[in-house]
C-alpha cells in the first residue's frame, strides 16, 4: 500500500495517523468526563431530595406518634394532629480551631506610641473516615404550636385530657395547644 510513497510522505502519513488517534482518544476521554459530571450532578440532586425528605420526617413521625397515643385516650375517637415548628433540628459539628494573636508595639522619637493587634482564626470541620462531619450536639426542633381535631372533643373531660396529654408529651405551654371537635 505504501510502496508508491517516498520516505517523507510515509512520515507525514504516520504523523497524521498518530494525530487522529490522539484526537479520538481525547474525544473519548472528554465524553467520559462529561458523563461522570452528569452522574455526579444527578447524585447530588438525589442527595438533596433525600435530605429534604429526612428534614420532613421527624415532624411527620412526631405527629404520628402523638396521634397514636392520643387515639388511645378513652372517648377521643377519630382524630388528627398538626404540629407547626418554629425552628428545625439544629446539628452542631465539631471543629478544630486555631487562633493566633499578634501584637506589635511601636514608639516614635516624639514620644508617641502605637499598638497594633492582629488576630487570625482558622476553623476546620472534623470529619469521620467516611467524610461525614463529627456531630457534637443535636438540638431538637422547637415546637410553635399543636392542633388536635377529635370526634370526642365535644365532651369537656375528653377535651381536657387531650389538652393535658399534648402538653405533657411535647413539654410545651398551654397557649401552644388547641383542641377542636370534628
Amino acid at each position: 500500500m505504501f510502496e508508491n510513497f517516498n520516505e517523507k510522505e510515509k512520515k507525514k502519513f504516520y504523523s497524521l495517523l498518530i494525530l487522529m488517534a490522539i484526537c479520538v482518544c481525547s474525544l473519548i476521554a472528554i465524553s467520559g468526563v462529561e458523563t461522570t459530571q452528569e452522574v455526579k450532578s444527578v447524585d447530588n440532586e438525589q442527595n438533596n431530595q433525600n435530605q429534604e425528605i429526612e428534614n420532613k420526617e421527624p415532624k411527620n413521625e412526631l405527629e404520628e406518634k402523638l396521634k397514636n397515643i392520643l387515639s388511645q385516650i378513652k372517648g377521643a375517637g377519630d382524630l388528627d394532629v398538626m404540629i407547626t415548628l418554629e425552628s428545625s433540628e439544629e446539628i452542631q459539628p465539631a471543629f478544630n480551631t486555631n487562633t493566633t494573636v499578634e501584637e506589635t508595639s511601636e514608639k516614635d522619637p516624639q514620644g508617641g506610641e502605637r499598638v497594633v493587634k492582629t488576630s487570625n482564626e482558622n476553623k476546620t470541620m472534623i470529619t469521620s473516615n467516611s467524610n461525614n462531619p463529627v456531630i457534637i450536639k443535636t438540638n431538637e426542633a422547637k415546637i410553635k404550636g399543636v392542633i388536635v381535631v377529635s370526634t370526642g372533643a365535644n365532651d369537656p373531660i375528653v377535651k381536657e385530657s387531650l389538652y393535658k396529654a399534648v402538653q405533657t408529651a411535647l413539654q410545651i405551654e398551654g397557649y401552644q395547644v388547641e383542641v377542636f371537635s370534628k
